[in-house]
């Protein structure tokens, strides 16, 4: 699946001055995807784990690595088999698609009310088809990798394809919506 192209993408933020309260909106947003930047970065970590691990026969980190066990999922994980961290990536790809199907039932159609932003709500739309393929790559892969842990490096591969393009996905969407989800005094 190719990368999304940010060439390609509809710009029209900058030309709106928001109050700090209609800034309310985007900050919000922000702090959204900020939390899947983190359980993204924890599941790159988990996933890591497990490919470093696999040596023991269960894909479960090795007990002699303590430090880089505590430093894992949340902080203080304990060693996640492979079919734990197959358990952590259907959250995480059930949170996003969640977080997703709200933004195209409820968010962007508002946002397309404005003509000005209609580019930019059907093009974060079609955005989320990508997404939503890489999401649903990750959880084939991972429920493969807890029953074939050899196939961790695919995991970790379409984990961080998912992190490239969720990333960009963001950034953009931060960047375009902060305008429309102020003037319309919405929030995520």
């Amino acid at each position: 699946m190719p990368p999304i192209d940010d060439e390609s993408r509809p710009r029209v933020a900058g030309s709106v001055e928001l109050t700090p309260q209609q800034r309310a909106g985007g900050d919000h947003l922000r702090m959204v995807h900020d939390h899947f930047r983190a359980q993204l970065a924890a599941l790159s970590r988990a996933v890591e784990g497990v490919r470093d691990g696999a040596g023991d026969g269960a894909g479960q980190i090795g007990a002699g690595d303590l430090a880089a066990v505590r430093a894992g999922v949340h902080g203080l994980a304990p060693a996640l088999t492979a079919q734990q961290v197959a358990g952590m990536c259907g959250q995480v790809c059930r949170f996003l698609t969640m977080h997703h199907s709200i933004e195209d039932q409820s968010l962007f159609p508002a946002v397309a009310t404005l003509e000005r932003y209609r580019p930019v709500a059907v093009r974060l739309g079609e955005e989320h088809l990508v997404v939503h393929a890489h999401l649903e790559r990750v959880d084939d892969l991972a429920v493969a990798v807890a029953s074939d842990p050899a196939r961790v490096e695919e995991l970790l591969a379409a984990v961080t394809d998912l992190r490239t393009d969720l990333e960009s996905h963001f950034a953009y969407e931060e960047a375009e919506m902060a305008e429309p989800l102020g003037l319309l005094g919405l929030l995520v």
